[in-house]
């Protein structure tokens, strides 16, 4: 709600009114302060106020519901007289009986108007909203947002994803705490092959005794269909050539018996071998239960790098012409 006051003729000042009786109707009176209702002329508005006994901050009273303003402030007023000129008189809000607002009263300065302008020289803007700023997204916005997520989880489905190793199952290799990231890309082109270090889900004979399709493991192959794979002595054995293994903790104290690895299935075993739970244990591994290949170390900082070995696959075909020959 605005209302406007505009300066009056230089004979009348607001000090000193000087009106007759006749120009006024009966007071309306209350505590603190005595008012006049306002006689509207068609040239200008007089809202003429006398303090009372006790000086207060200075409020309205309309007529039908007595308001409590909760603000109240006046800019660049200057000394009252005839040549001063009130643009404008702005009311925002009043609390009454029914319901809280909030009241703030501005004058601005700047030439005086006609008595019909209203007061068109300032606006006043109120921006109120339910929801914080950061949370008024556009469309556009809302757009972009679901294309990352639609992205980042098909990136994370079909390409690599990030892993936590919890264990030491892998250790020297892996720590507890390292984090890797694992490609799913190799395996649609070729399966897996001898060191290539898998993360899988629990097979069929480990969901027998409480794992769960959830649960999601970090070995080494060390030996893929068609081969067949022993620990003697000490020394891994694969198509009766011993494995050169120097990134395992220590030597199997272990024996295992000649195993055959079937079709479509890989032989997985932890560096640490001595405190692994793997193939030597449970048996071979579906190839279908295996998500990626681990192939960078990304944490810690002092570790990153690369987890292939570079000879990689070409250890099968070295022993894949063993047996051969045999």
């Amino acid at each position: 709600m605005v209302i406007s006051l505009h300066s009056l003729p230089p004979v009348l000042s607001f000090q000193n009114p000087n009106f007759s009786s006749t120009q006024f109707s009966r007071p309306f009176r209350n505590p603190n302060f005595t008012f006049f209702k306002p006689l509207k002329t068609p040239n200008f508005t007089i809202l003429n106020l006398h303090q009372a006994s006790k000086p207060h901050l200075s409020s309205f009273t309309f007529p039908s519901k007595v308001p409590i303003f909760l603000g109240f402030g006046i800019e660049n007023a200057t000394t009252l007289g005839h040549r001063n000129q009130f643009q404008k008189l702005s009311c925002y809000g009043v609390k009454d009986s029914s319901e809280d607002t909030k009241v703030v009263v501005d004058s601005g300065g700047g030439g005086g108007g006609g008595g019909g302008d209203d007061g068109d020289d300032g606006d006043v803007e109120n921006k109120s909203g339910s929801l914080p700023e950061w949370m008024n997204i556009t469309p556009d916005d809302a757009k972009t947002v679901l294309a990352a997520v639609a992205i980042s989880l098909a990136f994370r489905t079909f390409v690599a994803e990030p892993r936590y190793i919890p264990s030491l199952s892998m250790y020297p290799t892996f720590d507890v705490g390292d984090r890797i990231v694992a490609e799913k890309v190799s395996y649609y082109f070729r399966k897996p092959c001898a060191n290539d270090i898998v993360i899988f889900k629990s097979p069929p004979v480990l969901q027998e005794v409480g794992y769960t399709d959830e649960d999601v493991f970090i070995k080494r192959v060390v030996a893929k269909e068609g081969d067949t794979v022993e620990v003697h002595n000490g020394k891994l054995i694969v198509n009766g050539v011993l494995r050169d293994e120097e990134f395992i903790n220590e030597a199997p104290s272990y024996e295992m018996t000649p195993v055959r690895i079937p079709k479509n299935s890989v032989f997985v075993m932890g560096d640490n071998r001595n405190n692994s739970y793997d193939s030597h244990v449970w048996g071979p591994l579906p190839a279908k239960n295996i998500i990626g290949r681990s192939v960078f170390r990304y944490w810690p900082p002092k570790r990153i790098g690369g987890t292939v070995l570079e000879r990689g696959c070409a250890i099968d075909k070295q022993e894949d012409s063993v047996k051969a020959s045999q």
